[in-house]
């Protein structure tokens, strides 16, 4: 059975199938720049005291991934996640819209 299948089974119209598809195209482009935007930070700042350094309590920072969506930092002291440039997009954008009954 088909993607296109699947939505219209759930309750999808071919306009939310293309909108689907769209956004996952988007997502896929986010990822990619973030990915970019990660290793570029990483490469000019892997050296300074402050690289991977949480903001609140100053433990280290962890790299997982979240949701299998995008990967995070997450403080090993506090728990806290932050997020770099484009990661909150990806994260939202990905957010399925619930088919209407």
């Amino acid at each position: 059975m088909s993607m296109s299948d699947d939505m219209r089974q759930l309750g999808y119209s071919k306009e939310d199938e293309y909108f689907f598809k769209k956004d996952q195209e988007l997502i896929a482009k986010f990822r990619a720049e973030a990915a970019a935007h990660r290793q570029a930070l990483e490469e000019a700042n892997q050296d300074q005291t402050y690289w991977m350094t949480c903001p609140k309590c100053g433990g280290q920072l962890k790299e997982e991934l979240y949701r299998d969506l995008v990967t995070v930092d997450r403080c090993g002291g506090c728990k806290g996640v932050y997020l770099d440039r484009g990661e909150l997009e990806i994260v939202v954008k990905a957010q399925q819209p619930v088919a209407e009954g």
